[in-house]
């Protein structure tokens, strides 16, 4: 008895003390007052304990209490899930959300994104049970090309073996500090013995694909193979039947690669007719002579027997499809809408950044087909007005990515190629460290796609360039995009509100003052909405918002000015002089005001 009153003892010491720190799922940011919850950014912790940045989730905030009249998704998967390499509007979960938000006007839509890079199925069957806690509608997941080198797969250097239910089992254990303590202790032994001083992984995106790597070489139908094939398969069971008893309708997408366009990473040198790169190559001359259908299966074979597993086998979407009809899941055909708009029939650069990464208008093809099999499933049972599903184009306008946007996207996916796998080992460039921008666009992105400044600081301060320049229009699609990221912080649309006023547009400029103000009043926007009530003629509106700008901000001269002569306007002539002599006293050089001085009566 008394050893487990000491494991307890410990336990409880160690949570007070919060070793190891804290990975929820889940947390409430302060700036959102308790109302919104958000992926945790610490949560990558969990399958990256020695990473000093782990990959985390995009921060899409939904209600701590859901509402009644809700459609509450969440999306499980990889970095393809999350996006990359865009910023968190370029998520297909996010066009979902917008889709779904339009033909079901009656209710609030909510689309979670929870994908992390270099995950797998894995850390969806862990997370499971902590999505359930916050009452889901419907669960997405896409997923599958991580398998062998995403965290704890068959062939990365973080395996612990051939038994997925083992394995899941030392995930849920990692949940008590004793027993990170000893799992901590065990690893620190085995650094020692291996002579391994620097144990932290690099905290780059692009060498992590060359640090998780352990097998290089995993042959088709090979053991590491196969236990790849069976960790998908347990793990997929395991999260989706956890769904399935809590009555949650669960919707899996099949999984498009770049097959066209991306030689095979690592190929056998003998027998010749049967390396993945003679299989590629005979493939293109296929693609060449015009035979695209058997050019088809030969650059689906040369994924396959690609050494290098960065991309999912042809064989997991058989096994996906019997997993949903057995599970009472639904099957997502994401990768037949690729082959389905692909040039040939065959995805390539037409829809790929890399090899696994969807472009843009990939990402929207994703988001249609979760809403196809939505939509046949009855948008699950709410009541909808398909009237107003606005055309995919739009949805692609709506996603608000910029050239910023695409330079950053464009800057991290040169990281990644210009190393190994992309390139042979002796041939890797250090892109961060010899690349040099070409322009001021160019250098904002560079730096935000290499983590020296926060995608944020990098939208306002190219916003804030375009209104200085006098390019209005540029400089609000910056704003609109950080108002898409985080539309319930009010600095976005203030700025917006802003440039549009540098440009003498208020009318464009109001719905922007307006949400700025409701989310969190400042002077400057009483003031401005103040402004344009007035010239609108408008003094019942006017009036009273110019006087909330001087509450909010006292003494402000402009508000002063203004409100005098506002009620001037109103007849209300006493006031009008106290204000204007206030005015005189704190700004007496004021533009104007000594004309308005002369016209009130006043002598000074």
């Amino acid at each position: 008895m008394l050893p487990f009153v000491l494991l307890a003892l410990l336990e409880v010491g160690l949570r007070i003390a919060s070793y190891g720190g804290e990975t929820p799922l889940f947390e409430a940011p302060e700036v959102l007052r308790g109302d919104y919850l958000v992926p945790g950014q610490n949560v990558g912790r969990r399958y990256f304990p020695r990473e000093r940045f782990p990959p985390s989730p995009p921060g899409d905030a939904f209600l701590a209490v859901k509402p009644a009249h809700s459609m509450r998704l969440f999306v499980m998967g990889e970095s393809s899930a999350a996006g990359f390499p865009f910023p968190a509007n370029g998520t297909f979960s996010r066009v979902l959300g917008d889709a779904l938000s339009d033909i079901l006007p009656s209710d609030t839509v909510e689309v979670v994104n929870l994908g992390m890079a270099a995950t797998n199925s894995y850390t969806i069957a862990d997370l499971a049970d902590e999505v359930l806690e916050q009452k889901p509608d419907g669960i997405l997941i896409y997923g599958g090309h991580n398998e062998y080198y995403g965290a704890l797969g068959a062939g990365s250097t973080e395996s612990l073996g051939s038994f997925p239910g083992f394995v899941r089992l030392y995930l849920n254990l990692q949940r008590f500090k004793t027993f990170l303590l000893m799992r901590n202790a065990v690893n620190a032994t085995m650094a020692v013995m291996r002579g391994d001083a620097a144990a932290n992984q690099s905290d780059s995106d692009a060498s992590r694909m060359e640090s998780v790597v352990r097998d290089q070489r995993i042959t088709l139908g090979g053991e590491t193979y196969r236990r790849g094939v069976r960790q998908y398969d347990s793990n997929l069971r395991s999260a989706i039947g956890k769904f399935r008893r809590a009555g949650v309708p669960v919707f899996v997408g099949s999984t498009p690669a770049n097959l066209r366009d991306l030689r095979p990473f690592g190929s056998l040198r003998a027998p010749l007719d049967s390396s993945a790169s003679a299989v590629f190559d005979s493939a293109k001359a296929g693609l060449a002579r015009g035979d695209s259908v058997s050019a088809s299966r030969q650059f689906a074979l040369a994924r396959d027997l690609d050494l290098v597993r960065f991309r999912a086998p042809s064989e997991f979407q058989p096994l996906l499809k019997r997993i949903v009809a057995e599970t009472g899941a639904v099957y997502v055909p994401a990768a037949e809408a690729f082959s389905s708009v692909a040039a040939y029939g065959i995805p390539g650069n037409d829809l790929f950044l890399e090899h696994v990464h969807p472009n843009q208008r990939g990402y929207v093809i994703l988001a249609k087909a979760y809403f196809d099999e939505i939509e046949k499933a009855g948008f699950l049972g709410r009541q909808s007005d398909i009237a107003r599903l606005a055309s995919w184009d739009e949805y692609a306008r709506r996603m608000r990515l910029t050239d910023l946007d695409q330079r950053m996207a464009y800057h991290t996916v040169r990281t990644v190629t210009t190393r190994w796998p992309f390139v042979p080992l002796a041939a890797q460039l250090d892109y961060r460290g010899t690349y040099r921008p070409v322009n001021l666009l160019d250098s904002i992105a560079f730096a935000a796609s290499r983590g020296a400044m926060p995608w944020a600081t990098a939208k306002a301060m190219m916003g804030g360039t375009y209104t200085a320049r006098g390019e209005t229009d540029r400089a609000v699609a910056e704003y609109e995009g950080l108002i898409r990221d985080q539309p319930r912080i009010e600095l976005a649309h203030r700025l917006a509100g802003r440039a549009l006023l540098a440009a003498n547009q208020p009318e464009r400029a109001r719905p922007f003052l307006e949400t700025a103000f409701s989310l969190s009043p400042t002077g400057f926007t009483a003031y401005s909405l103040g402004v344009i009530a007035m010239q609108q003629r408008d003094p019942a509106r006017g009036i009273p918002l110019l006087e909330r700008a001087l509450k909010l901000t006292p003494d402000m001269p402009p508000a002063l000015y203004q409100l005098s002569l506002a009620y001037a306007v109103n007849r209300d002539v006493e006031r009008a002089r106290a204000l204007a002599l206030r005015l005189a006293q704190v700004e007496p050089r004021f533009p104007g005001l000594a004309e308005w001085l002369t016209t009130l009566g006043i002598v000074r």
